[in-house]
């Protein structure tokens, strides 16, 4: 079956009841699932700044700076640092699973070094971003024999947190959407399936002939009841009845 615009709009019409049971049945599922099974996250940031050196403000002790952030950022994720964060803030999780919970964010053309933290708590995920910054301003000495590192901004909990996750809106935006693109193309599929003939541009692309004419709808026309028939005078009724029957083969006369 090909669709032209004007069909297309008729399926369309008449699978509309399909469609929007299952767009709305995808929206309330997606309300429910980013309301009530999923949980929120919340993220916190802190920064660090990778300074040069004081006495020298050369473009090369820049240069040299841009080139450690990658550097320093791989140092923020290093299971040493992740240890002793562990340690500080008593967590009750490994180092490898804090770790999962924590991104550094670098640039080429900066020198500042972003520590997030993402955690089911606020003030928890703050902790960490600032104890990663923390443990690592207090162990780059030790590690690499330098003090250019500058703990710039502390990650704050706002007096409102919005979580990061889920975002109830996007989710059910797009589960409304994927389900009413999915509605049109199992209607479509359905059309295609049914080999029903409901038009005369149907016969015309199944048997690619010429159609030539079409009947109207036609009307079944009501019998009239036949009329009755007085009996005859002096006949009863039993009579009347039994001489409107008439048996097939000979007959005897008597």
């Amino acid at each position: 079956m090909e669709f032209e615009l004007g069909s297309l709009w008729k399926m369309l019409k008449r699978r509309l009841l399909f469609i929007s049971a299952l767009s709305i049945g995808a929206l309330a599922l997606a309300w429910y699932v980013s309301y009530y099974v999923l949980k929120p996250e919340y993220e916190a940031t802190a920064s660090l700044l990778i300074q040069g050196d004081k006495q020298a403000q050369a473009m090369g002790d820049i240069v040299a700076g841009q080139k450690l952030v990658t550097t320093y950022g791989e140092i923020i994720r290093s299971n040493r640092i992740a240890e002793e964060v562990v340690r500080r803030l008593s967590l009750e999780m490994t180092p490898e699973k804090l770790l999962e919970q924590v991104k550094t964010r670098t640039s080429s053309e900066s020198l500042v070094t972003t520590v997030v933290a993402k955690d089911r708590d606020p003030q928890r995920a703050a902790d960490i971003a600032n104890g990663f910054a923390e443990a690592f301003n207090d162990n780059i000495r030790s590690i690499m024999g330098v003090e250019n590192v500058l703990f710039l901004d502390s990650a704050k909990v706002p007096s409102q947190p919005i979580p990061i996750t889920p975002k109830p809106y996007f989710n059910m935006t797009v589960a409304f959407g994927l389900a009413f693109m999915a509605g049109i193309a199992l209607s479509m599929l359905r059309e295609m399936a049914d080999k029903t003939v409901n038009s005369a541009r149907d016969i015309e692309l199944d048997l690619q002939l010429p159609l030539l004419g079409t009947l109207g709808k036609l009307k079944p026309r009501k019998r009239k009841p036949a009329p009755k028939t007085k009996p005859a005078e002096g006949a009863s009724g039993y009579e009347e009845n039994h001489t409107q029957v008439v048996l097939p083969g000979p007959t005897e006369v008597r």
